[in-house]
């Protein structure tokens, strides 16, 4: 009976461990047993399957003999604190796992003997190597999105800053202290290349030591440099060292001098708008490999954003002076278009005006006299920078043309850095080009920067007047005199009925019926009134081209 009894036990529990084991060697979790000294006495096949070995080259190993002393040693002090404690932990580690490693998640528990003493840990291991993969990236992505917050916002005060009418040295110096203030920055400078190309000039910047300002004084900003600076201003593309003590574009003084102040990583971006590069943001941070794709992306539309404000404020300074400095210059550059038509055909071009167009291209309006309209709109057809043309209509003993140009152009090139262009006649193959520049504008600079885009230029003179600056009485005043009462009546009726709401209020014949006018009659008044508004806004005399 008793042997029966045995029997019926033995059989149980020999089931009970066969199920045990079965569990054991289906998880794909490794499960390890290991006594006091930590030599395993257990390994299940998982296990086995993750250290590439068979489970009995395993039993009897200690962590050092498998994964080295330094490694070997962590895990040890891991296992202690549970002995010692005798309380489950989890831990995460880094484990080699064929040629790479796998991170885990290890839950370890002491387990006792038949004799109720502590005989070692069980260990389930839990590779969490693809969730902290995900973790991780999406760490990276909330982390690159507060960056990109925080450049947007550093964008935003620029513009906002503009609202306060302030100079050059503010704009930069509103950029450079929002970027130090965000604490993911830990210097921000703002400058540009001299005319020469020797040195840094209109240094602003935040967070710059004495260090910093050695190394910027020290930088090599001629073209022919491959350092980062010169390489962003003159190429107009970002330059991003994602490694400082690895980058070979630095200089060895200068790698050390960053590492010393505790720059990893680094960005240059060109300050630019349309045709004008007005210099670059320096941006160091403490973090390596800061400058992912998106972040650096965002970085070049800051530049964008100061190039803008830094236009605008040259462009306001001019608007706002009495007095000015007129430029006369002289272009004999034969690739440009205007030069060799003029060459060519013995005829003279006179610029009337220009607009933006699609693209990136611009819109110039120019009256040709001394040659046939349509022998230069042939001449256009086959140059590469002349996208299109068209003859607008003839104009008494010459036709006003239509281009549609990409590429550079010193009219553009002259606005882009504050100048207004008066004038520009094209003749013999020699272009006349008058601007006006605010009074203490640094005409040098105005003139090195034109210079180092079109190098054929000549400065012919420099001429100090003071310019008529129209009030808004007297622009009402003279449009009043450009208008008939028939005129000036139409113009009154349709802009107070809302006929230039959108949609409209008032259509032109209600308009007409009110004023006791035929629609023709009053569409003619109107057109008439309306070109004489724009001919006063526009005027040649005041805002040309």
């Amino acid at each position: 009976m008793a042997t029966d009894n045995f029997d019926g036990d033995s059989d149980g529990l020999r089931q009970r461990v066969q199920q045990l084991e079965a569990i054991i060697e289906s998880t794909t979790d490794p499960i390890t047993v290991k006594d006091r000294e930590g030599r395993y006495q257990f390994v299940n096949g998982a296990t086995a399957r993750y250290l590439d070995r068979e489970p009995e080259t395993v039993i009897g190993a200690t962590d050092e003999e498998l994964f080295g002393e330094e490694r070997g040693a962590a895990i040890r002090r891991k296992e202690r604190a549970v002995r010692e404690t005798e309380r489950t932990q989890t831990f995460e580690e880094v484990l080699p796992v064929g040629d790479g490693e796998r991170v885990f998640e290890s839950t370890r528990a002491p387990y006792y003997g038949p004799d109720g003493d502590l005989a070692g840990t069980v260990t389930v291991y839990r590779d969490v190597t693809e969730r902290k993969v995900r973790e991780r990236a999406l760490e990276s992505q909330r982390d690159q999105l507060a960056t990109l917050n925080r450049i947007n916002e550093v964008a935003r005060g620029v513009v906002r800053a503009l609202i306060g009418e302030p100079t050059r040295e503010e704009i930069a110096r509103t950029v450079c202290d929002r970027l130090v203030e965000s604490e993911l920055y830990r210097v921000a400078w703002v400058g540009q290349p001299d005319p020469t190309g020797s040195t840094i000039t209109d240094f602003v910047g935040s967070g710059v030591d004495d260090s910093a300002r050695d190394l910027v004084e020290t930088i090599d900003a001629s073209q022919d440099s491959d350092e980062p600076v010169p390489t962003a201003y003159y190429s107009g593309e970002p330059q991003v060292v994602q490694s400082v003590s690895a980058d070979e574009t630095l200089r060895e003084s200068h790698r050390t001098n960053l590492l010393d102040s505790g720059v990893e990583s680094g960005i240059v971006v060109p300050i630019r708008y349309g045709d004008a590069t007005y210099g670059v943001l320096a941006v160091g941070t403490d973090r390596v490999s800061a400058f992912s794709g998106r972040e650096t992306d965002a970085f070049e539309v800051l530049g964008e954003v100061i190039g803008f404000a830094i236009g605008a404020v040259k462009h306001r300074q001019l608007a706002l002076s009495d007095a000015v400095a007129e430029l006369e210059f002289r272009l004999t550059d034969p690739d440009s278009f205007y030069i060799a038509a003029t060459d060519r055909l013995d005829c003279t071009l006179e610029l009337e005006g220009m607009a933006a167009g699609p693209d990136g291209t611009l819109l110039f309006y120019d009256t040709v006299r001394g040659a046939d309209s349509d022998d230069v709109l042939e001449l256009a057809d086959d140059w590469d920078a002349v996208e299109d043309a068209r003859l607008v209509g003839e104009r008494g003993e010459g036709a006003l043309l239509e281009f549609v140009l990409s590429g550079s152009s010193m009219v553009l090139t002259l606005a882009e850095y504050g100048a207004n262009t008066t004038e520009a006649v094209t003749s013999d193959g020699e272009a006349r080009i008058v601007a006006e520049v605010p009074a203490e504008a640094d005409v040098r600079e105005v003139v090195e920067r034109v210079r180092s885009s079109f190098p054929s230029v000549e400065l012919v003179a420099k001429r100090e007047r003071e310019r008529d600056v129209r009030t808004a009485r007297e622009f009402r005043r003279d449009l009043a005199d450009r208008l008939t009462d028939a005129q000036r009546t139409a113009l009154r009726a349709s802009y107070f009925a809302g006929y230039y709401e959108w949609p409209r209020d008032s259509t032109a014949e209600d308009v007409a019926a009110s004023l006791g006018v035929s629609s023709p009659t009053f569409h003619q008044h109107i057109r008439k009134a309306q070109r004489e508004l724009l001919a006063t806004f526009f005027d040649a005399e005041y805002d040309r081209p």
